[in-house]
C-alpha cells in the first residue's frame, strides 16, 4: 500500500472514530449547555465584537478614530498594535474561564476560528505566530497552555507557521487577575526570554487569550525585539475594557 493510500485510510478511520465518539458523547456548548457543538451559534452571536474606534496601539475602545488611550499616551507599548476578536463582556468571560480553568481545552479551536474570521479587520504583515508561554510549572499543573492551542489552530487557519518554543517564560509570576495596572507591569518584568535564531528578522504575531492592560504582551514583545524580531503585533480572543 502506498504512503498516500495509508494516510487516506488513517484519515478516514480517524474521522469515523470521531463521528462515533460524538454520537455516543455529543458535545455540549460550554456556555449554555446546548447539545451539538462546543460553542453554539447563539452564544457566538452574543459575543460582542471589538470594533472601531479603538486606540491605534493597544486596541482599547476610545471615543474617536486615531485617538490614543490615556494609558498608551503615558506608556506606549512596544508592539505595532494589539487587537482582539471580541470584548471581554457578556458571555465571553464564562467561555474563557471554561477554556483556562475547567479543562475545556477543545474550546481553543472554535475560539481560534473566531479570531481567524475577525483577522481581516486588524490584519498586519506577519509571518510567524508565537503563543504567550506559561511557566513550565504552571503548564504542568494545568495540563496545557491555552494560548499555545489558540496559536496552533489560528496558525493553521491563517496558513502561518507557529513557533512554540521561540519564547520562554523564565519567571513563574503570580496570576495577574487581582493586580492593578501598575502591579501587572511590575509582575511580568523580565519574565520572558526569546530564542534569537528563531525570531531574528521575523514579523511576529503574539497570541494570548485575554488582553487587559497589555503588560504581558508588552513584556513578551520586548524580549522578542531584543532577540532581533523585525516587529511584533498582538492578537487575543478578547479585549478587556
Amino acid at each position: 500500500m502506498s504512503n498516500t493510500s495509508t494516510a487516506s485510510w488513517r484519515t478516514q478511520v480517524k474521522q469515523l472514530t470521531g463521528e462515533l465518539f460524538d454520537f455516543i458523547f455529543p458535545p455540549v456548548c460550554a456556555n449554555c449547555g446546548k447539545i451539538g457543538t462546543l460553542l453554539c451559534t447563539d452564544c457566538i452571536a452574543r459575543m460582542p465584537a471589538l470594533q472601531e474606534p479603538v486606540c491605534p496601539l493597544c486596541g482599547r475602545p476610545v471615543n474617536r478614530l486615531g485617538l490614543r488611550c490615556h494609558w498608551c499616551q503615558t506608556y506606549p507599548p512596544p508592539l505595532n498594535q494589539i487587537r482582539a476578536a471580541v470584548l471581554f463582556e457578556g458571555t465571553v468571560p464564562n467561555i474563557i474561564h471554561q477554556l483556562k480553568y475547567n479543562g475545556m481545552f477543545a474550546l481553543a479551536e472554535p475560539l481560534a476560528e473566531l479570531m481567524a474570521s475577525s483577522w481581516d479587520r486588524w490584519r498586519q504583515p506577519v509571518d510567524t505566530v508565537i503563543p504567550i508561554p506559561l511557566h513550565p510549572q504552571r503548564e504542568k499543573s494545568r495540563g496545557y497552555n491555552q494560548s499555545e492551542l489558540l496559536s496552533r489552530h489560528l496558525g493553521r487557519a491563517l496558513d502561518l507557521p507557529q513557533e512554540r518554543h521561540a519564547l520562554k517564560r523564565v519567571r513563574n509570576t503570580p496570576p495577574q487577575i487581582e493586580l492593578s495596572a501598575e502591579e501587572r507591569a511590575v509582575n511580568v518584568t523580565d519574565a520572558f526570554v526569546a530564542v534569537p535564531h528563531t525570531v531574528k528578522g521575523r514579523k511576529i504575531l503574539l497570541i494570548d487569550d485575554v488582553c487587559t492592560t497589555g503588560s504581558t504582551l508588552s513584556e513578551a514583545a520586548k524580549a522578542l525585539l531584543e532577540a532581533g524580531a523585525a516587529g511584533v503585533s498582538g492578537y487575543c480572543v478578547a479585549r478587556a475594557v
